[in-house]
């Protein structure tokens, strides 16, 4: 039967979820752009094509979980990254009770609502899975079951490739604890999915070989730019949230004095500031030089969710210890800071309030506007069943195109221009943005092309003055053989 503490946890729990699910209803697009297109038909395709699989870029432990999901579409996905998000400061509330600590409840909305996460949660990407496992970490810690903890951890880079940084916290954490054992669990995950990686393409070092931002980085075939070291501390509010950003440099104030006078910090914070830490400085650090397929993408940080919630919390807690708040007080408190950061979110996010619920939440993208066009105009003049050639991965999810099979859709890219094999007969949607960004062909080398015939051209409903071609599309026939 639960106690009162716990029927606020979980009331708290059910309020974000509904949120979020509102958020959801709300939405008329999604977030992350192309990456989450791909991450969903990666999942989606994995059956026809088992070496998927094993993808590195998508991730095999986001594959395997979410094969069987994406099968029931992209809904689907997003409601399952929801459920990450919700579950995530459940159990960060639940685990914190388990140490002591009052009003725990809080961390549910400190998890969901830190701004970059909440912005990243309608999406197809990796990173709500990531704090789910993140936050069953801290979870099984705070229940001292360590083994479980760490043996999870170990499986992180296999969710998103920088869990082998927050490894290097767990492992940090684990020496000053002294728990040697228990860092031969901590390769767990990378023994386990190397050896079926090798088992299965005979790559002794699949773990490394077959990474794609290693590949990329050894073999000079990715310029991904780099930055500003203070990159992401500029963008700290947008990310973060000023309640958020506010307690964290608080958090560190109490740490840095606990640890000056030797006074004893538990290890749930300990864990969550060496990851915190570890984290944003390896992504400060690798946009600075550029390396590793850097593009200073801010989204990356909402993986530290549950860290950034819990030292939050804790800030919180030492304020009322210090400032020896009464009961009510700290509740009235706990409560209009947990709004704060709501409304923050909503406020960092562009996104309409709940009770606004005819207005859109996540915008639709324009780009994909004249696909949809593109798509019912091949639908109408019978050509869908043609290998179709394009940049947008929106369209083979909106049209059931499998981008992995030659015979139905493959991208833009692939074409060689110097000697084109492309087959006769195949159809070629070119765009003024993916086309153009992503597969570097440009409209003149198929117009000026005697083996291409234009057959449609679908005009760009906005014409922007630094790129009037935006949204236009330009559908060819490859008409001669290569």
């Amino acid at each position: 039967m639960l106690n009162r503490e716990n029927t606020v946890i979980y009331l708290a729990f059910i309020a974000v979820f509904t949120l979020l699910f509102f958020v959801f209803l709300q939405s008329q697009g999604v977030e992350g752009g192309l990456d989450s297109w791909n991450h969903f038909l990666i999942s989606k395709c994995a059956f026809l094509h088992p070496d998927l699989l094993l993808d590195q870029w998508n991730k095999p432990v986001f594959t395997l979980i979410t094969v069987l999901i994406c099968q029931l579409g992209f809904d689907a996905l997003i409601i399952f990254n929801i459920f990450c998000v919700a579950i995530s400061g459940l159990l960060l509330s639940l685990a914190l009770k388990s140490k002591g600590y009052k009003n725990t409840w809080i961390l549910s909305p400190l998890t969901a609502f830190t701004p970059i996460l909440l912005q990243n949660t309608i999406s197809g990407l990796t990173e709500p899975l990531n704090v789910f496992f993140l936050s069953m970490v801290f979870y099984f810690w705070c229940k001292d079951q360590l083994k479980y903890a760490v043996i999870i951890a170990s499986f992180l880079p296999f969710v998103r490739t920088e869990g082998f940084v927050i490894c290097g916290a767990v492992f940090l954490l684990l020496l000053i604890r002294k728990d040697y054992k228990l860092i031969l669990w901590l390769i767990s995950g990378s023994v386990v999915m190397n050896f079926v990686g090798f088992a299965i393409t005979g790559k002794p070092f699949w773990i490394i070989t077959e990474n794609p931002y290693w590949k990329h980085e050894t073999e000079g075939t990715f310029e991904a730019g780099s930055g500003s070291f203070f990159h992401y501390m500029i963008q700290g509010r947008a990310i973060f949230g000023l309640p958020l950003e506010i307690a964290f440099i608080v958090s560190n104030l109490f740490i840095a004095y606990f640890l000056i006078f030797k006074r004893k910090i538990q290890d749930i914070v300990l864990l969550s500031i060496l990851v915190f830490w570890f984290y944003f400085l390896a992504h400060t650090t690798i946009y600075f030089f550029g390396i590793l397929g850097s593009h200073g993408l801010t989204r990356v940080m909402a993986v530290l969710a549950p860290a950034l919630a819990i030292l939050a919390y804790f800030a919180i807690n030492e304020c009322f210890i210090l400032f020896k708040l009464p009961t009510k007080l700290q509740v009235i408190s706990i409560s209009i800071f947990a709004f704060l950061v709501i409304w923050t979110a909503y406020h960092e996010s562009d996104y309409a309030k709940p009770h606004r619920f005819k207005e859109a939440t996540v915008k639709p993208d324009k780009t994909q506007e004249n696909f949809i066009k593109a798509g019912e105009w091949l639908i109408e003049n019978k050509l869908m069943d043609r290998p179709i050639i394009h940049q947008s991965p929106y369209f083979d999810v909106k049209f059931n195109k499998d981008p992995y099979n030659i015979q139905s859709s493959y991208r833009v890219w692939s074409i060689d221009q110097k000697s084109d094999w492309a087959a006769k007969g195949v159809i070629v949607i070119w765009d003024g943005f993916s086309a153009v960004r992503e597969g570097n062909m440009k409209l003149n080398w198929l117009t000026e092309n005697s083996n291409y015939k234009l057959l449609h051209t679908i005009d760009g409903f906005e014409k922007p003055a630094y790129d009037s071609t935006m949204y236009k599309i330009c559908i060819f026939e490859k008409c001669n053989k290569p």
